[in-house]
């Protein structure tokens, strides 16, 4: 399965760039994971991820569609060498 997570993540990441303003949080939360983020906490309606590097984010979950400032964030946070 972890020879897939790289094809996988680069395809969601391009997905996301296309179409920041329609954008469930369940592919945000995929994302994040898939490029080595864990779920650090939940506090409310506020998700809590912590980076590999020790770098924490916090995006709301209030319904759908994510606000394109927070993908353009994530899409950040979680670019690599090839995504764009």
């Amino acid at each position: 399965m972890e020879y897939y997570a790289p094809v996988k993540r680069r395809e969601l990441w391009r997905r996301l760039a296309e179409r920041p303003r329609n954008v469930r949080f369940e592919e945000v939360d995929q994302l994040l994971r898939l490029s080595g983020w864990k779920l650090n906490h939940v506090r409310g309606s506020h998700y809590v991820y912590r980076s590999p590097e020790g770098r924490h984010f916090s995006i709301p979950r209030h319904g759908s569609p994510v606000k394109p400032a927070y993908v353009r964030t994530v899409l950040g946070y979680t670019m690599e060498p090839g995504d764009e």
